[in-house]
């Protein structure tokens, strides 16, 4: 008799802890599962933003850059500069600026999957260059970049 009331208070205490003690443990891991969705949708949503400021910046013309932009402080340093070639620099750093924000939805991508977590991370890093609009794009990258280094274990 008494050893079944040991044994039941076993059980009892068992059934405690794995009620009180397992569930946050499986919520943590469902809050790491999440971490790599949102760090990948915040990288996605980064590259995008990236892509359709550098886009912008590739459609000036010289007369819509002559509108918002003097340059005659810059022809006090060089008086032979023109719009043209001050366009034809802009492009050049548009064509760049697209081309690194390609990266941070090809880690997004990588992210939301859960593959090839080091790639993941190194164009999250890359992210951090591709600026956006007002920087946007790069905070979006270091949230994500951030939310990736806490979610490790989950990747494959």
């Amino acid at each position: 008799m008494e050893i079944d009331r040991e044994f039941n208070k076993e059980a009892d205490k068992q059934k405690f802890t794995e009620t009180f003690y397992s569930e946050p443990q499986l919520q943590q891991e469902s809050d790491k599962k999440s971490y790599t969705k949102i760090a990948g949708i915040l990288l996605i949503i980064a590259g995008i933003l990236g892509i359709v400021n550098w886009i912008q910046i590739f459609l000036l013309d010289a007369t819509t850059l002559g509108s918002f932009m003097d340059i005659s402080q810059i022809q006090e340093l060089n008086p032979s500069i023109t719009y043209e070639q001050l366009l034809g620099l802009l492009k050049t750093c548009a064509i760049i600026g697209i081309i690194v924000s390609i990266f941070p939805i090809l880690g997004g991508l990588l992210a939301i999957q859960k593959k090839l977590y080091y790639i993941a991370l190194a164009t999250s890093i890359i992210g951090l260059f591709s600026i956006g609009f007002m920087f946007t794009s790069s905070i979006l990258s270091l949230i994500g970049l951030i939310l990736l280094i806490m979610s490790k274990q989950s990747f494959q």
